[in-house]
């Protein structure tokens, strides 16, 4: 016969950072880690959208691509001049925005604060 633990478990503990916890016991399981802003601006200042990709959001990277290569078609109607560098420098905000506001929902989830 399995014997059951009356003890509580203590609350207060506090668990690492970095600890590989199974989800369902009391514990939410950390996905993201903090990633660098700065790695993701400059992997969209090499190709627009790839910092999109380092920073989790697939769809948001190919689009970002996609809007680059069509604003590379529309540079023989002169208007995909504006539009390419635009979108480049849009990119590379984008992604270092991005990658910011996702190590403050971590840290905000770390410290026990909801994001």
């Amino acid at each position: 016969m399995e014997k059951t633990h009356s003890k509580q478990s203590d609350t207060t503990a506090d668990v690492h950072s970095v600890a590989d916890i199974t989800p369902g016991y009391g514990v939410e399981e950390t996905r993201h880690k903090r990633k660098n802003p700065a790695i993701a601006a400059l992997l969209s200042l090499i190709i627009p959208g790839i910092g999109q990709v380092y920073a989790g959001d697939l769809y948001r990277g190919f689009a970002l691509f996609a809007a680059l290569v069509v604003s590379l078609c529309l540079i023989a109607l002169i208007i995909g001049f504006f539009t390419f560098f635009v979108t480049w420098i849009f990119a590379i905000s984008d992604a270092y925005k991005m990658v910011k506001k996702q190590n403050s929902g971590i840290e905000k989830r770390r410290n026990g604060i909801s994001a």
